[in-house]
């Protein structure tokens, strides 16, 4: 007999286990990486028993039924996986049985298993804390963070610091061995945990931005990686809810994802110049300003006093509050821009400082601006780069100088569907 949901009775179909394991995957794979290093001490094998279970998951569930509590489930199983890990080991067999009794290893008696704390734990935020440790490169922390809480693959973490694969292996690899010298600890104390948040919402913004625009496959988005950013950020600003910097990295997620709607349409993607404003998502474009006129006005004073995710979200908010494309802010945006430039010095953000002074002074001095962004190579590896530049191009009716714009944007293309778009918009132009 086939097994049947708990709720339903309904015995779970192939997309029903792909559908739940996708959704526990984003939702619990920090916590069962946290319960695996706190019970081992061992990065290398609770990362190996984490991925363990979840391929578990897929093998079982479509006979066994998906289990009514997925966290525990996974638990269980990757403990499992660890310990079989550990008896294959010669050097690791005492430890499997000395681990291997009744009672799971990392529990005393009496003690809150976490299981029952909600889908996002404190261990889960330890877990990110843990990984933005200050004896690690500011880099490294961000690799080692997407690769263990957020389930970032090493290729995709590798084109968001647009360095080789290899070199970005390495980083990890540097990355976990420094973790593991130091003894894998989640027991950090809060002012431990507060003085690292900052690198911890850098995380999670380029989490989301990984997923926004996905920089692997052939679709536009990962739409795991955005849930799982979502996640965290919701869960952290819950814990932190008087952190601005916190409050508005969910404001800036909450806004971008609120034009998610109107990003694509017939499989094409769709520029926010031309996107049709009314099939954004009402609900997250008022949660998103509230929470950006909030943190804006206790912060108080124009400039000077707030944090870079503030004001990424307060760009983001002037997007969001135009009614039309026409209708932008652009000398607002502009002097957030520079602001933002001031406490967070970025070739990205320098980018988007140089697109937006196109469209208020003209595609000309926007070329000459960001011909200077570019001049140092750091954006050669960089699409956005390329097509701004294209975009830039066309508006000055420079046709030929577009099309090789655009074709380089495509060279440098993540994705199957950033090649695509830009191939597609090269050929547009060279119609013409």
């Amino acid at each position: 007999m086939s097994p049947r949901d708990p709720t339903t009775g309904i015995p779970p179909t192939v997309d029903d286990v792909n559908r739940a394991a996708a959704i526990a995957r984003r939702e619990h794979s920090a916590r069962v990486m946290a319960v695996m290093l706190r019970s081992f001490r061992d990065p290398d094998l609770a990362e190996e028993a984490t991925a363990d279970a979840f391929e578990a998951a897929l093998q079982s569930w479509p006979t066994s039924g998906i289990p009514a509590a997925p966290q525990a489930w996974l638990i269980t199983a990757a403990r499992r996986k660890a310990l079989d890990r550990l008896r294959h080991d010669q050097v690791g067999r005492r430890m499997a049985l000395r681990l291997s009794g009744d009672r799971p290893p990392e529990t005393a008696p009496g003690a809150d298993t976490g299981v029952e704390r909600g889908p996002l734990a404190d261990d889960e935020l330890r877990l990110v804390v843990l990984c933005c440790d200050p004896r690690l490169p500011t880099t490294d922390q961000t690799a080692l963070t997407l690769k263990w809480a957020c389930g970032v693959s090493t290729k995709a973490i590798a084109a968001a610091h647009l360095v080789p694969v290899p070199t970005m292996a390495a980083r990890l690899t540097r990355a976990r061995l420094k973790i593991a010298a130091a003894g894998p600890d989640l027991d950090l104390p809060d002012e431990v945990i507060d003085r690292r948040l900052p690198v911890a919402c850098r995380v999670i913004q380029l989490a989301y931005t990984l997923g926004h625009t996905a920089v692997a496959g052939d679709e536009l988005r990962d739409e795991d990686l955005i849930g799982r950013s979502v996640h965290l950020a919701r869960a952290l600003q819950s814990q932190r809810p008087r952190d601005p910097e916190i409050t508005g990295l969910l404001a800036l997620i909450l806004l971008s994802e609120a034009r998610n709607p109107a990003r694509q349409a017939d499989g094409r993607q769709i520029l926010l110049a031309d996107a049709d404003r009314r099939r954004w998502n009402a609900t997250l474009v008022q949660e998103g300003l509230e929470l950006t006129r909030r943190v804006m006005a206790e912060q108080g004073g124009p400039t000077g006093s707030r944090g870079p995710m503030v004001l990424q979200a307060a760009i983001a908010a002037e997007h969001c509050r135009a009614k039309r494309f026409a209708d932008t802010d652009w000398d607002r945006i502009i002097a957030l821009y520079g602001d933002l430039l001031t406490v967070l010095p970025s070739p990205t953000l320098a980018l988007g400082r140089c697109v937006a002074w196109s469209y208020r002074y003209g595609p000309e001095p926007g070329l000459t601006d960001l011909q200077e962004v570019m001049a140092d190579g750091r954006l050669d590896r960089y699409p956005y780069a390329h097509a701004a530049q294209a975009e830039m191009l066309q508006r000055t009716a420079q046709a030929d100088a577009a099309v090789d714009a655009w074709r380089r944007a495509a060279e440098c293309a993540r994705s199957g569907s950033e090649r695509s778009f830009f191939l597609a918009r090269a050929a547009a132009v060279d119609r013409r």
